[in-house]
């Protein structure tokens, strides 16, 4: 394994995990199950972190990204335009066997995501022990950090980040993958979930999801150390609460044009990076206006065929 550091590099946004070649197969017509459907395939760099941090690089932001690649043509595929928009890859991990990571999503032909399947080992072997002497070497203004990380390191890095007084995003990434969170979530500034993920995290506190569960949710996630809840639902918007503040607020839209969807796969990532991105540049606001600017980037993604729009810029946050 290969490591490559350069001198000591200040970003506004630390970006920590996946990164993968995305192949993407969006059906012509209605999906038939055991059967062969006509679909239209495309490949793209990908990966929830990569994504993020390339979000963040379009919208004018300083962006470093820790994750573990291979050495492959699938890595130079994922890495290199992250390079040309400005975004630090140097810290990242090169593994001399094993491969890139990849990630198949099958779309409908509404451009809804189906099913996915995702092959991850090399970024399950970004272990603490892996990830510690990269972390030294990196400053940032805040941190994200997605659950494809192994549990271990997830925690690692909340008590880091709660031992420096970083400012820590989470963003979970499957319902499966859940199970990452970790317990002590003192060092997490932020954790951004998806309606199916939230339905997982009820079950797992031992109670069906009701209206109420954001809220209840943030009382348990509070009480282990989680300052804000962010919980994206689809075309019913997007819930949010945070420390401080009894009432949960729930957000749509902003009023605009009709649009088609043409592809969903993304949206959360440009969500998660349209929240980072007000933090940054507006910290003193609260939640709920963080919120309605991260909205507009998942606006954008669901209308582009791109993993990241290519619409995304700098006046958009």
């Amino acid at each position: 394994m290969q490591l490559f550091l350069s001198s000591q590099f200040t970003a506004d946004a630390l970006c920590i995990g996946g990164i993968n070649l995305d192949r993407k197969l969006k059906a012509l017509q209605s999906l038939h199950a055991a059967s062969s459907n006509a679909c239209i395939a495309s490949e793209s760099p990908g990966g929830v972190a990569r994504n993020v941090a390339e979000n963040l690089a379009r919208l004018g932001l300083q962006v470093s990204l820790i994750g573990h690649v291979s050495q492959d043509a699938a890595a130079h595929a994922v890495l290199a335009p992250l390079r040309e928009l400005g975004v630090n890859t140097d810290a990242c991990l090169v593994s001399q066997t094993g491969s890139t990571g990849s990630y198949t999503a099958v779309l409908d032909a509404q451009g809804q995501l189906r099913i996915g399947m995702a092959d991850m080992a090399l970024t399950e072997l970004l272990t603490p022990e892996l990830l510690s002497p990269v972390m030294k070497d990196r400053t940032a203004k805040l941190w994200m950090a997605d659950m494809n990380l192994p549990a271990s390191s997830l925690a690692w890095l909340g008590a880091l980040a709660h031992g420096k007084q970083e400012r820590l995003v989470m963003l979970a990434v499957s319902e499966p993958k859940m199970q990452r969170l970790p317990e002590d979530l003192r060092g997490v500034d932020t954790l951004v979930l998806n309606r199916a993920e939230l339905a997982t995290l009820c079950v797992s506190l031992g109670w069906q999801q009701e209206p109420t569960a954001v809220k209840a949710a943030f009382i348990q996630l509070h009480a282990a150390g989680l300052e804000r809840l962010v919980v994206t639902l689809g075309e019913h918007g997007v819930a949010c609460i945070e420390a401080g503040n009894a009432h949960e607020t729930k957000l749509m839209p902003e009023p605009s044009q009709a649009f088609t969807i043409v592809d969903v796969s993304g949206a959360g990532d440009a969500f998660c990076a349209g929240l980072c991105a007000s933090y940054l540049r507006y910290p003193l606001d609260a939640l709920g206006k963080h919120v309605q600017r991260a909205m507009r980037l998942g606006l954008l993604t669901v209308q582009s065929p791109y993993t990241v729009s290519h619409a995304i810029t700098p006046d958009l946050i």
